[in-house]
C-alpha cells in the first residue's frame, strides 16, 4: 500500500474536522487555516523531538495538534524513525490565579511511522497472524499544564507549559496480558510548550 494512499484520508479528516469546528471558535482576525498555537515537545511517545501546529476547538474547550515527530538513528538503534501524530488535549479544569491558570489535562494521540520499521501489512516473511500492524499507534496521557497571556506582545500572545505521563497501547496490552511487564515501566514521560499566535 502506498503511503500516500494514507496520507490523503488522514489529511482530509484534519482539514474537515478544523472547518466544521471553526464555528464554535471566537471570531478571529485571520484566516480558519491560520494555526492558534505553535508546538514543540521532547519525548512522550511521538518522537525524541516533535514540533506542530494547534488549534483551539469546541470553546477552546479540546486543542487539536498536526506533529512531526523525529527519532534519530543514534537513539533508536536502528534507522532513523519519522512519525505523523494528531494529539487532542482535554483541559479537565481551570484554575485562574493571578498571572497563570493552571489546568489538569488528558488526551489521546493517534501517531502513524512513516519510515521502515514499521509495517501496515505483514510482510510475507513472517507466518500469517504472527504479528499485527505496528504503524499505527494510540497514545493516552495525563498531565498538568501552566498557561500565561502575553498583553504586552503583538505576535506571540500566550504560551503553555505542560508535562505529561503516557503510555501506548501496545505496552499497555502487554502489562494487561503478560505477567513479565509491570505497569510502572509502560509508562514514559513529556514536556512540552504552546506559544499562542
Amino acid at each position: 500500500m502506498k503511503i500516500n494512499k494514507i496520507f490523503i484520508p488522514i489529511i482530509s479528516l484534519i482539514f474537515l474536522s478544523i472547518i466544521f469546528s471553526q464555528d464554535s471558535i471566537p471570531i478571529k482576525n485571520r484566516a480558519w487555516y491560520v494555526p492558534d498555537y505553535v508546538k514543540a515537545q521532547f519525548a512522550g511517545n511521538i518522537g525524541f523531538f516533535s514540533v506542530g501546529i494547534g488549534y483551539q476547538t469546541f470553546h477552546n474547550h479540546v486543542h487539536s495538534e498536526l506533529l512531526y515527530g523525529y527519532v534519530p538513528a543514534s537513539i533508536s538503534k536502528a534507522k532513523q524513525i519519522n512519525i505523523i501524530t494528531i494529539k487532542n488535549t482535554l483541559p479537565l479544569h481551570t484554575k485562574n490565579l493571578k498571572r497563570v491558570t493552571l489546568s489538569p489535562v488528558t488526551g489521546l494521540a493517534v501517531s502513524f511511522e512513516t519510515g521502515n520499521n514499521s509495517f501496515l501489512l505483514l510482510p510475507n516473511k513472517y507466518p500469517k497472524g504472527y504479528y499485527y500492524t505496528n504503524a499505527f499507534h494510540f497514545t493516552f496521557f495525563v498531565g498538568p499544564s501552566i498557561h500565561r497571556n502575553f498583553n504586552n506582545l503583538n505576535i506571540i500572545k500566550g504560551a503553555s507549559l505542560y508535562f505529561e505521563l503516557g503510555t501506548v497501547d501496545t505496552y499497555l496490552w502487554y502489562a494487561i496480558t503478560s505477567k513479565e511487564v509491570e505497569l510502572y515501566n509502560i509508562f514514559s514521560s513529556a514536556i512540552g510548550l504552546n506559544l499562542f499566535l
